[in-house]
């Protein structure tokens, strides 16, 4: 075997890119070592051998038990020491989310050796900074192209966990998007059904039918509607107090000069006769269908479904952009008009500084003032709901109570839910009195919406 080999090795070295006919004589020289042994091996023809000469320019590998020090090959193998820790250690975040217990420990041994190698490498550093011959480590260093391969692969393994967490997000914001998108089409759907039973109802439809708006306009309807008043009025009243205080008002001897007499569980009550005094008095007219703006007069039948209608678009409209667009209609006048009745001068004065002569009150009422949005806001809420009371048949009647009233659970609801019997002299119950009336209370058909009241806890009937 060794002589077949011999013979085969000295007969030619075959370099890249031989011709055919060197393929040719190699074949017969093959076949006559071949018959040179008569008990032949199987031999693989038509095969070439090749004879790698070294690249002058590939950097020398050193031997792993040689104390020289390269320099180069020490940046790189600690280059790729960390690269691979890094990669380990993004391996070992991912394995927690989710929780993967065999996949924690197989990275976090594998960070550990790359650990150690940084500890090998800088006690290899340390040597040759410092020569001891009796503790001469072990170089932990490799070629220069092993590490390189190494400082690759470490990037590679980076950038797989990257992508894959990434991955992870991005089907995480999916499964997202498509519930997202499925709220969407049911809430499209609900909107459309509506749309569709307001359009008929919008319509005056013949005497026979005229129970379908009654369907619509329900008792619910409009205590919703109100309820969207009390929170974005009293929203608006948070912010006066606020800008009365800053300018030094006392809100006491104000709470007094609206309901003189009240006597208040806690200071700080006196901040509802301020938001009484400015819902009663943006719900002045509210018993008249131009909202005390214009007396027109219109009939019955035709009132309701132009109520209702108008109180359709004013819900879908912007009404910051209805004022600019169309300052003379009359929302805007509505506006104008309560604006000068809930902030008098003096107020105004004291609130915005305003110490120009002959500037209109409305003038004030600026996007840079910061009551704008929240009256506009405010006043847009009210105004909807009028709309929707004259809607109803009969119409929605607002009602409120005087102060000294006896409190009456029927009508009447404590805005501060402290209501309850007081013992008398005689030993009888007795019923708290009425200190004002905060939210003023409406009658929708034989229903009543109770008024909320504070109540006067020291004096009782």
């Amino acid at each position: 075997m060794l002589q077949k080999f011999a013979l085969a090795f000295k007969t030619k070295t075959i370099e890249f890119f031989a011709e055919e006919e060197e393929d040719e004589d190699d074949l017969e020289t093959f076949r006559a070592v071949r018959d040179l042994d008569p008990n032949p091996e199987a031999v693989i023809t038509d095969q070439r051998v090749v004879v790698l000469k070294p690249d002058p320019n590939q950097p020398v590998i050193p031997n792993p038990k040689s104390t020289e020090l390269d320099p180069q090959t020490l940046v790189s193998t600690l280059f790729a020491t960390l690269s691979s820790f890094h990669a380990a250690y993004l391996h070992l975040q991912t394995a927690h989310s989710p929780f993967l217990p065999d996949a924690i420990r197989s990275a976090d041994a594998v960070a550990v050796a790359h650990l150690r190698r940084l500890s090998d490498l800088k006690r290899f550093y340390s040597h040759f900074q410092n020569p001891n011959p009796n503790s001469a480590p072990d170089p932990p260093l490799s070629s220069y192209l092993e590490a390189q391969v190494r400082e690759n692969q470490s990037l590679l393994r980076t950038f797989d966990s990257v992508i894959n967490r990434l991955q992870a997000d991005i089907d995480k914001k999916d499964a997202e998007a498509a519930e997202l998108r499925e709220r969407l089409r049911e809430a499209e759907e609900g909107n459309a059904k509506l749309a569709a039973r307001l359009d008929i109802a919008c319509v005056p439809p013949p005497s026979s039918d005229e129970n379908v708006v009654e369907t619509l306009l329900s008792v619910g309807v409009f205590d919703s509607v109100l309820r969207d008043v009390c929170r974005i009025t009293h929203r608006f009243a948070k912010g006066l107090v606020e800008l009365m205080k800053r300018g030094g008002w006392d809100l006491g001897l104000a709470a007094e000069s609206i309901y003189p007499g009240v006597n208040y569980a806690k200071p700080g009550h006196c901040r509802y006769a301020i938001l009484s005094s400015i819902c009663l008095g943006m719900f002045g007219g509210f018993n008249s269908y131009g909202f005390g703006i214009e007396g027109d007069e219109i009939d019955a039948r035709e009132r309701r479904y132009v109520s209702l209608r108008q109180f359709i678009e004013h819900s879908a409209a912007d009404p910051f952009e209805l004022i600019n667009s169309q300052p003379s209609c009359k929302f805007a006048k509505f506006c104008k008009q309560k604006y000068q009745q809930l902030i008098h001068p003096g107020l105004e004065s004291s609130l915005f500084c305003n110490s120009e002569r002959g500037e209109s009150l409305w003038g004030s009422l600026r996007p840079s003032s910061p009551l704008y949005e929240s009256f506009i806001a405010m006043a847009s809420s009210i105004w909807t709901l009028h709309r929707l009371a004259w809607a109803y048949d009969p119409v929605v009647e607002i009602f409120q109570v005087g102060q000294g009233t006896g409190f009456s659970i029927v009508f009447m609801e404590d805005i501060i839910h402290k209501a309850s019997p007081l013992s008398s002299e005689s030993g009888q119950a007795a019923r708290p009195k009425v200190g004002f009336t905060v939210v003023p209370g409406f009658r929708v058909g034989r229903t009543t919406i109770q008024c909320r009241v504070y109540l006067d806890f020291k004096q009782a009937v």
